[in-house]
């Protein structure tokens, strides 16, 4: 298997070339190797630098950060849209241009299924520095309509090559999703319970986004863990000593089913 790093070189740089009173990426010497025979440095960049991932949160209060994403979502197939002819300064991506790339896709026998990972390609990295303010400045962008074409596919990663923002486009806060109906309660609950992780996550983060009505639909459908009889965690505790790998296999399965409440005497014990 061929693995192709597509990630940018961060270079150590001050300042900030889409905001110029933030550091980029800047490398401090802590501790030299005349000093004390190893070397350490502090690193201080903006989340921003060289490739990185824009989570949900980056845009919407309520959604997830990076930490809260899982990875199966990110890990899999992609399919590259070719918009290298866009690959310019300045250069405005419209609908049709996506058009134009699927085109060429579709010519290839690709299609573009819903919940895949697109890659937009223009290769304006190549020949740029990024540490220079025309790397972002004169960046090719999607116009709205461009990006609303995209959303219209569904796809589960989308990943580009350029800085993305229309340039003196109005910004406006995201708005509030729409409340949730039955239908589309029950929907995400058969997410949460299926093998689809990239659908389980989704499913969580439109829950969270209408507590209203998700709250009151998950009470419904999940039941309190029983307390354990007294005394049965201990016994449970105890069997993971036991030389019989059946018994020590038994006891850890049933204190998986257990959950926090296992957890909690789990930790006591490892403490004692």
């Amino acid at each position: 298997m061929k693995i192709v790093d597509l990630s940018m070189t961060v270079e150590e740089c001050d300042t900030n070339p889409f905001s110029p009173e933030d550091v980029y990426f800047k490398l401090t010497p802590i501790v030299r190797w005349e000093d004390k025979g190893f070397v350490s440095n502090l690193v201080e960049m903006t989340v921003h630098a060289g490739t990185h991932i824009d989570s949900p949160h980056h845009f919407v209060r309520e959604k997830p950060g990076v930490e809260q994403i899982p990875l199966e979502p990110l890990i899999g197939e992609a399919i590259v849209l070719d918009l290298t002819f866009k690959g310019t300064a300045k250069a405005r991506i419209v609908p049709e241009d996506l058009d134009r790339a699927e085109r060429t896709l579709s010519a290839q026998g690709i299609t573009i299924p819903r919940g895949t990972m697109l890659l937009l390609r223009t290769d304006w990295p190549k020949g740029h520095d990024t540490t220079d303010p025309t790397w972002w400045n004169d960046s090719p962008c999607l116009t709205k309509e461009a990006a609303e074409w995209l959303v219209a596919k569904e796809p589960s990663v989308l990943g580009y090559d350029f800085a993305q923002e229309e340039k003196g486009a109005k910004q406006e806060p995201a708005t509030k999703p729409e409340k949730l109906t039955p239908q589309d309660l029950q929907a995400h609950w058969e997410s949460l319970i299926g093998n689809d992780a990239a659908k389980a996550y989704k499913a969580i983060w439109a829950l969270v986004a209408d507590p209203e009505r998700s709250v009151p639909f998950l009470n419904k459908h999940l039941s309190p863990v029983p307390a354990p009889e007294a005394g049965r965690l201990e016994k449970l505790l105890a069997a993971l000593d036991s030389k019989r790998f059946t018994e020590r296999e038994k006891a850890m399965q049933e204190l998986e089913k257990m959950g926090a409440m296992a957890k909690a005497a789990l930790e006591k014990a490892k403490d004692a």
